[in-house]
This record gives C-alpha cells, structure tokens and sequence, in this order.
C-alpha cells in the first residue's frame, strides 16, 4: 500500500506534540526490568531522546518573540531529528513485536496486510563502510540503494546477506566469494582467525527476502585483516 501522507506531521506545534507522544510511549514500552520490547537497543533510544530534547529547547525558544537565528536553529535541528526518526521506525517499529496496534497509538502507518507475497529483492545491497578493529574483525556497514543514508532493512527483506573470502590477494570474482553470514543490522561485524592476518578480505552483499530469495550484487570490496 502505498501512503501519501507522511506519518510526521508537517507544523512544528503537530511535530511537538507527536514526537512526545512517540517518546513517551516507548517509555511505556521499554522501560524498567518487565519491559515488553527489549529488541531496541538503548543507545538507540537514548540517541531517540537526545533529539527529542535538542528540539523541545530548540521549539520553545521560537513560540515567542525569536530572532532567525533562532529559527534556522530550529529547523536544522529538527531536520536531523526527523531523519533519525525515520531510520528509527523503519529499523524498529515496523515488525514484531511492534504490532498495528501499538502502531495506531504511535501514529504511524501500519503494516500493510493485503499483499502477504514479497517479491524477489529489486535493489542492491552495497557495503558503504569496512573498517579494522583490531583483533581480527572488521566492521561493516551497508544500505540499500533505493535508500541513500539510510542503515534499515527494508521491507520484507530478513536481512543482508554477506559473501566473503579471506585470500592472498583480491577476488574480484562473486562465485569464489565461498563463505556467507547473514547481517541484521548495519554496522555488522565479522570476526576472522589469526591465520587470516595480513590477508585481504574480498566480500559482497545481496538482500534475503523471508522466503530466501536473493537480491542482485552490490559491488566487492575489499580491506586487509589485521
């Protein structure tokens, strides 16, 4: 179902009130020891509420008499808190144990349930980040290419689907990519053997849809282990 009305309301007064009846109801949601979701992280959360906070001072200082300082203050932060949202809901919010319900309450779009059949995935996966962390493991990051700057999963999809290859030299050849794991969230990150030291890492991606079909390749990359 396509929606031609953005969940996040346009005026700053809408905007107000909606991101705290979001925050307050994933308080309700997620806080203490019997809390019923426990699949957000809490930097995420805690990073949720940051914004929340730099827009609350940001709004206040602009519902009375403001300069346009002010103001541009005011929309660049909430420009930046609308983005984060929006990976947000689309990382967290939109499957189980999220249900329709808990979404009505929140004022988001529910989940479209007149279509249960998802396609094989259209868009490519492509790893936008490797980095060594020492110790043998590399962090990785990836996004959608329908979806520049975003880290979600997109719909329908159970994750990422990574082929690698520690080698001598680079592969540049998908089908030696021999070993696979499957990520879940950006950044991932893959834990090799002290025998792969000093060796290159040649990996790529593709989408899994929930029915394990494949995506086209995202482009191989490449970084030395250390």
């Amino acid at each position: 179902m396509a929606y031609n009305q953005d969940y996040i309301p346009a005026r700053d007064s809408d905007f107000d009130g909606w991101l705290t009846n979001l925050t307050n109801y994933l308080d309700s949601k997620t806080a203490g020891p019997g809390a019923l979701w426990t699949h957000i992280p809490p930097e995420k959360l805690a990073s949720l509420k940051a914004h929340a906070g730099a827009w609350r001072a940001a709004y206040a200082k602009t519902v009375g008499p403001h300069n346009s300082v002010e103001t541009e203050a005011k929309n660049d932060i909430r420009a930046s808190a609308k983005t984060f949202i929006r990976q947000f809901v689309a990382q967290y919010l939109k499957f189980d144990p999220v249900t329709n319900e808990d979404r009505t309450a929140m004022n988001l779009h529910n989940r479209d349930t007149t279509h249960s059949s998802i396609g094989r995935p259209e868009s490519r996966a492509l790893i936008t980040d490797l980095r060594s962390l020492g110790g043998f493991r590399t962090e990785i990051r990836f996004q959608d290419e329908a979806a520049p700057g975003s880290q979600a999963i997109p719909y329908g999809m159970n994750g990422c689907l990574l082929n690698y290859l520690p080698a001598e030299e680079k592969v540049q050849d998908y089908g030696r990519l021999l070993h696979s794991v499957l990520m879940t969230r950006s950044p991932f990150t893959l834990a090799l053997g002290p025998n792969t030291e000093g060796q290159f890492l040649s990996c790529a991606a593709r989408w899994q849809n929930k029915k394990g079909e494949l995506g086209p390749w995202g482009e191989i990359q490449h970084i030395v282990i250390t």
